[in-house]
């Protein structure tokens, strides 16, 4: 079998990681074109250890090991990414290839280990680094409105769990008005209707 009919079934999804990693298809691309020619001239090998599509990852970061540096300058594409991609270009390169590899291509963390020449217990931990530094980014300012104190309690619970900072409560349309003149919040959770006949969803409107 030649070496495009092996590899061709691999191709759309390395080029999605590369994508990814690099915040810009173009960039992806070109870095993806490296590592097939590379391959093409004899200059790397796939690694008859590994499964194709492994190898051919493992290929690729080969190519990216030794010109990455141009990955992480994103003058090229300043003001086109998404905050998706804004965010996932904060973490730190090696742990967002191994958050990347494992969540978004589906390999195991050790074939990811395999692809990065690293350690199977390295990776777990630049996994946890990647998912901490993502719900870190994602963290935000809530303000909750809720007549019932029991229930705001079990809410604000629940938030501070999941790593948000709740920076008010608030009863009634008015409070919750002034509470965000306070400080403004990134997520409003609101009750629709409120003890003192005032609506919650006017309040988030407001």
């Amino acid at each position: 079998m030649s070496l495009l009919a092996r590899l061709a079934p691999h191709l759309p999804y390395v080029r999605r990681y590369a994508r990814a990693l690099t915040g810009d298809q173009a960039t992806g691309d070109n870095y993806v074109r490296v590592a097939l020619e590379a391959l093409a001239a004899g200059e790397l090998q796939l690694s008859p250890e590994m499964t194709p599509r492994v190898a051919l990852y493992h290929v690729f970061h080969a190519i990216w090991a030794t010109t990455g540096a141009r990955l992480e300058d994103m003058s090229g594409i300043r003001g086109r990414e998404d905050d998706a991609t804004r965010r996932l270009m904060r973490i730190a390169p090696r742990s967002r290839q191994a958050f990347l590899l494992t969540a978004l291509e589906g390999f195991t963390p050790s074939e990811a280990a395999q692809i990065l020449d690293a350690d199977p217990r390295d990776v777990d931990r630049l996994i946890a680094d990647a998912q901490a530094d993502i719900d870190t980014e994602l963290a935000t300012d809530v303000l909750i409105i809720e007549d019932e104190a029991i229930i705001s309690a079990d809410i604000e619970s629940l938030v501070k769990e999941l790593g948000h900072r709740v920076t008010g409560t608030a009863t009634t349309h008015a409070e919750a008005v002034a509470a965000v003149a306070h400080h403004r919040p990134g997520l409003v959770l609101a009750d629709i209707q409120l003890a003192d006949g005032s609506s919650g969803i006017d309040a988030v409107k407001e």
